[in-house]
């Protein structure tokens, strides 16, 4: 089902399928359903869900190169538990975050 609805033409209907990959435990097909409509808000809850390091660490970096800082500082601030401190060090230096 999610398949088929993760192009549909409503937001909605593509949030769905991005939750439904979220409980499937399909975590890298969810993050970037939710990536590419600008749910941000569904990503930081999706990393949290996987309990992933390399996702946060992932999604960690795409907020930095695109300067979305505030929900570069709402991931760290979630799911700060897997997130390196190493990698938030080079980063915020890197990007002036």
């Amino acid at each position: 089902m999610a398949k088929k609805i993760e192009n549909h033409e409503l937001l909605e209907f593509r949030r769905i399928a991005a939750l439904i990959y979220r409980k499937n435990k399909r975590y890298g097909e969810s993050l970037d359903l939710s990536k590419k409509d600008s749910m941000f808000k569904d990503t930081i809850d999706t990393v949290l869900d996987s309990k992933d390091v390399q996702l946060a660490d992932k999604l960690l970096r795409f907020f930095a190169y695109k300067g979305i800082q505030d929900c570069y500082t709402a991931l760290l601030y979630t799911c700060y538990e897997l997130i390196r401190p190493d990698v938030v060090m080079e980063l915020s230096w890197r990007f002036s975050l």
